[in-house]
């Protein structure tokens, strides 16, 4: 034991010297092996403590983080390891905020950065509203049966609970009933879903209830419907007319046909009339342009009479720079006239007016035995015929005499 120990302590200091060398040269290559490392992964983003009666605008979906660490952790770190957190604790009311971004890393390992480190969230409040369900019919019964009357829904509302800009969107809600081939009466339960104006679905809202009852009441045979005849009016007259009036005989028709198709009808049109370039008054025979399994009741007439009266259009014109020259003047006197040019604004029919020059209207001022040196006289005008005057600019003008 004694030599031992005497072996132990012979040459000591070089024996530490050795042993701190060599617990160095394992480090270093214990550290060469596996170095510190830096990588950036995506991970997921998710939200906590987000108070009752408010709700997320936007939220992103992820966020790059930094994370620093051995190799050998580094490397085998994978998204789902990390999650980034966005604490709703401080927030009480809707408005826009900025929030950071809490990531937490895994042992051994550091976070060096997040981007973004923080996020800009619009928060709102969840509201609540009440909407009348409506429907969307696919298909048709079997041959010989009709639609009594509309489909009978319960609950017939539903409450729509969302964002307000999400509710603000939402244009209706719609129940989907496919009634093909159908020949009894049919009850049974369907999804509804809210559309935007689009007809999108808009699957951000909550629906209560999401299901309903649908109740289909069957008949033999098909309803009437006595519509308002509406004709159907292509193309424009010739330049400078216009339809003044539109006529049809009978202006109402009876049809029957299939519930389906006949409850959406509000008027009746006629197939299409071209009235391109008529100047006067147009009158045709028309069948209405009914859809399949859409009928004209025995007794009504099946060809609609229609009377498309025409006008020519009466517009206005300005023309400039006409000259005021002076009548009944003693040819022993000369005048002086200030301005000597107006303006004159016409009016009349599309096809006169257009063609009507400077030169066709004559303005002009009128004198009397009595009168003075200097005056104001009304200007008076010249105009064709079937061309009427709407107003001079200035309707007077001062005249001077010189004796």
């Amino acid at each position: 034991m004694k030599e031992l120990k005497n072996w132990f302590l012979k040459n000591i200091d070089i024996k530490l010297l050795s042993l701190f060398l060599a617990i160095i040269l394992w480090l270093y290559i214990a550290g060469g092996e596996n170095p510190t490392v830096e990588n950036f992964i995506d991970v997921s983003l998710t939200q906590t403590n987000l108070g009752e009666g408010l709700v997320i605008k936007e939220f992103p979906a992820n966020v790059s983080v930094g994370i620093k660490g051995p190799k050998n952790i580094i490397n085998n770190i994978s998204s789902n390891q990390i999650n980034g957190i966005v604490n709703f604790t401080e927030i009480t009311k809707e408005g826009i905020y900025k929030l950071m971004v809490e990531v937490s890393p895994p042992k051994n390992t550091q976070i060096t950065r997040v981007i973004p480190s923080e996020i800009k969230i619009e928060i709102e409040k969840i509201l609540t509203k009440e909407i009348e369900i409506e429907y969307s019919l696919i298909g048709v019964p079997e041959k010989g049966y009709s639609l009594t009357n509309e489909p009978q829904f319960n609950p017939s509302k539903v409450k729509l609970i969302g964002a307000q800009s999400v509710l603000e969107n939402t244009n209706n809600i719609i129940c989907a009933i496919d009634i093909s081939g159908i020949k009894e009466d049919l009850s049974k339960k369907l999804q509804v879903k809210a559309i935007d104006v689009n007809g999108n679905e808009i699957k951000e809202v909550k629906i209560e209830p999401g299901i309903v009852e649908v109740s289909i009441f069957l008949t033999r045979g098909y309803p009437e419907k006595q519509l308002t005849v509406k004709p159907r009016i292509i193309g424009k007259p010739a330049p400078g007319y216009y339809i003044s009036e539109i006529l049809s005989n009978p202006d109402e028709i009876k049809i029957f046909g299939n519930y389906s198709k006949i409850s959406n009808i509000e008027f009746l049109e006629t197939i299409p009339i071209d009235v391109s370039g008529i100047t006067k008054t147009l009158s045709v025979k028309v069948p209405p342009d009914l859809e399949e399994e859409l009928n004209i009741v025995e007794g009504e007439v099946e060809l609609i009479e229609v009377n498309i009266q025409v006008k020519e259009a009466i517009i206005q014109k300005t023309l400039k720079n006409i000259s005021v020259v002076p009548q009944n003047l003693s040819p022993f006197v000369s005048c002086e006239i200030e301005p000597a040019i107006v303006g004159i604004t016409v009016e009349g029919k599309n096809i006169l007016v257009e063609k009507l020059k400077t030169d066709d209207i004559k303005a002009f001022v009128k004198f009397t035995d009595n009168f003075k040196v200097e005056q104001k006289v009304k200007v008076q005008s010249d105009l064709p015929e079937g061309i009427s005057l709407i107003k001079v600019e200035p309707e007077e003008v001062t005249v001077l005499i010189n004796k």
